[in-house]
């Protein structure tokens, strides 16, 4: 059993998470209770604790003081922090100090428990998701469908974790488009989505020497996936105006504005490797990593997105906007483009058209 401490200077908040909670449900049962920090660590000394629960605004001894001292004195522990909305500095902080996860005070009456603590569970164990709560008083086969529904969107949310947590999309402007709509599409809960951009943030900031954080009134998947378009916007202009080449993801920003700006023109991974001072067989290797693909597919993706946005804003030949993004011979531009679209530039146009109608 997963030995849980529960950390709060709410007496009935202590006494209420620790009574609606199924702990049993996922091989957990709370050991102990702590009103501060300071009482907490008391409990610890004296007993073994596997998972801490802990409020951030605390007297005595914050909820982010004991996390400091925890991590030194108690490495083994895991923990997750319990807060509100205002704040997301905090929460954040904490995700760079290796918690688990949050789960906010504001909507936990809304929220799924068995979801919760399924998802800690996970993390403290490494097992796959599993759906441990009484099932539903309906026929079999209703259950079974329901059933299949939870795993189909708990692997759904696994896969879009996945991608969100590559940083391929901070790259590569078609992933990221693809990435948020698929999210904003997704049956995911905002609470979740928002720990998830919170993560990342952290990791980013690890990379990237620019303080970001997820505004507080983000209050749903869209306006979350929105505020992340405008961050990565940030992410760019900060990149365009720096004029630091030792950092390699940096570097690598630049290279793909480089490449947006010059793609039209002849251009090798040589040209591209000078412009960020690196040599051409590092840059390779660092873009391949970074961004996911080639430099010449990544070359011919943006020739194509460039494409498709003049083919939609303009009336011009099919060879004018092949020549414009940087090939000469339009067949052979109109056999990359389909292999990118499935559609011939002709096609593709018309498709558009008929779609303002």
């Amino acid at each position: 059993m997963i030995r849980v401490l529960i950390v709060d200077d709410d007496k009935l908040a202590r006494k209420g998470f620790i009574s609606i909670m199924p702990w049993t449900n996922h091989d957990m049962i709370v050991v102990g209770e702590a009103a501060n920090g300071a009482k907490a660590l008391e409990f610890m000394e004296r007993h073994e604790v596997d998972l801490m629960f802990v409020d951030l605004s605390m007297p005595v001894m914050s909820g982010m003081e004991l996390l400091q001292v925890t991590r030194q004195r108690f490495p083994g522990l895991r923990s997750v922090i319990l807060s509100f909305h205002e704040e997301f500095e905090n929460v954040q902080t904490a995700y760079r100090m290796g918690v688990l996860d949050y789960i906010s005070k504001v909507r936990l009456e809304s929220e799924d428990d068995e979801q919760i603590l399924n998802r800690i569970q996970q993390q403290m164990t490494g097992e796959k998701p599993h759906h441990s709560a009484k099932p539903p008083a309906v026929s079999a086969p209703v259950a079974a469908s329901e059933q299949d529904v939870c795993l189909q969107e708990e692997e759904e949310w696994r896969g879009l974790e996945q991608e969100w947590r590559s940083h391929y999309w901070l790259y590569n402007e078609s992933v990221f488009q693809r990435l948020c709509k698929r999210t904003v599409e997704a049956k995911v809960s905002f609470r979740r989505l928002e720990g998830l951009f919170m993560r990342v943030l952290s990791q980013m900031e690890t990379v990237i020497a620019m303080d970001a954080e997820l505004r507080s009134d983000a209050n749903d998947v869209r306006s979350a996936v929105e505020w992340l378009r405008d961050y990565r916007k940030r992410v760019y202009a900060h990149v365009a105006a720096s004029s630091d080449f030792t950092n390699t993801t940096t570097s690598i920003l630049r290279a793909v504005l480089f490449i947006r700006e010059q793609a039209s023109n002849t251009l090798h991974a040589e040209d591209v490797a000078d412009h960020v001072h690196m040599s051409r067989s590092y840059f390779s290797q660092c873009f391949k990593k970074l961004t996911g693909t080639t430099f010449n597919d990544y070359l011919r993706q943006e020739r194509i997105r460039a494409a498709e946005r003049l083919l939609c804003e303009t009336n011009q030949s099919i060879a004018w906007v092949a020549h414009a993004v940087g090939y000469n011979d339009s067949k052979y531009f109109s056999h990359l483009f389909y292999e990118q679209t499935r559609l011939l530039p002709s096609e593709f146009r018309a498709q558009f058209h008929r779609g303002e109608e």
